[in-house]
């Protein structure tokens, strides 16, 4: 009896003993942190391997003609014998067309005349009276000049009176027309616009900040909106000497290819000039670069499961890439995505490797 007794004092402690360990387990904070804690942040990484990276400078520019002239009216008077339109090809000393000019000048014409025969009346009758000697030998003098200046003023009228032709100065294409034939004009009024084929060339405008970077016979890649698929390697062979004084920009010109007769005046251009060329660099996306307060940068790299935070000096940015001057080594594992999760130290899970 007394041995049943002490078998069961020792189940219901026994018991006991067990109630009071699983519940304090369940109660343990450790415990409960441990089955409830998340997963480590998931990040993208990417492996870096040195590659050739070059600084390029984006612009747009245009075909120019570098000769161009816009013929203007000598004298005023209607339009006669317009022989040329826009497209047209003209030979030099070609006529292109002619101002009439005999009826607008006709009465300064007659007018020179009437005066001209008016000295000479006057010159004939002191030419009398001096020699009656009736008057003074130097008024014969000044009906003389007078008589002569007349004459001046009536050859002057008679050569402007004839009509005047247009020749072209030079070889050309003519680009535009302003007038048609019985438009009457006044004297500098725009003729006809002429520029040169010959010399085309891609004109292109470039920021102050690089305008010392660039340099005649510097090459340039040049994308034409007329010939999407085709690049066309440019030289520069012109760079003004003064700088836009509104646009702060300075201008050079690069010549066109060879079979520049495809190219017409105004045709876009979108260029890729290179300004720096690093043949071994290590660069990682802008994404992954944590600018600090301080003005340092720096990386998450991921080494044996841990981001580790990297310092880095970081050179250039060209397309969404940032050189990585030191800080880095070939191969190394860097989080791209994911890093506003991240701290020095903390495990991490890859989301797949870029």
């Amino acid at each position: 009896m007394k041995t049943t007794r002490n078998i069961s004092r020792f189940l219901q402690t026994a018991a006991f003993a067990a109630a009071s360990f699983m519940l304090a387990a369940c109660s343990d904070p450790a415990t409960k942190s441990s089955k409830n804690a998340p997963p480590p942040p998931a990040v993208e990484v990417e492996q870096i391997q040195p590659a050739p990276f070059a600084r390029t400078l984006q612009l747009t520019g245009s075909v120019e003609p570098t000769r161009v002239a816009t013929l203007s009216s000598p004298a005023e008077g209607p339009v006669q014998d317009c022989a040329v339109r826009e497209g047209d090809r003209v030979r030099q000393g070609e006529i292109l067309l002619s101002i009439g000019r005999q009826t607008s000048a006709a009465a300064n014409l007659q007018s020179a005349l009437e005066e001209t025969k008016r000295q000479q009346r006057e010159f004939e009758r002191i030419s009398s009276l001096v020699a009656e000697k009736a008057l003074p030998a130097d008024q014969l003098d000044a009906a003389r000049a007078a008589l002569e200046k007349a004459r001046a003023a009536y050859a002057l009228a008679e050569q402007v009176s004839a009509d005047y032709q247009v020749p072209a100065p030079w070889d050309g294409i003519v680009s535009r027309v302003h007038v048609a034939d019985g438009k009457y004009l006044s004297p500098r009024a725009s003729l006809v616009d002429l520029f040169d084929p010959a010399s085309l060339a891609l004109r292109f405008r470039v920021p102050e900040q690089h305008a010392l970077a660039l340099q005649e016979g510097d090459q340039l890649a040049a994308r034409f909106d007329a010939f999407p698929e085709k690049t066309f390697e440019l030289t520069i062979v012109r760079a003004y000497p003064e700088l836009d004084r509104h646009l702060r920009q300075r201008t050079f010109e690069a010549t066109l290819p060879l079979d520049q007769a495809a190219f017409q005046p105004g045709l876009f251009a979108r260029l890729r000039i290179p300004l720096e060329q690093i043949n071994q660099a290590l660069t990682v996306p802008v994404e992954a670069i944590i600018e600090n307060a301080d003005g340092t940068a720096s990386v998450f790299q991921i080494q044996n499961g841990k981001a580790i935070s990297t310092s880095v000096t970081l050179g250039f940015e060209q397309d969404g890439r940032r050189w990585v001057k030191t800080g880095l080594v070939p191969g190394a594992t860097v989080a791209v995505r994911g890093l506003e999760q991240l701290r020095d130290g903390l495990p991490v899970r890859l989301a797949h490797e870029i």
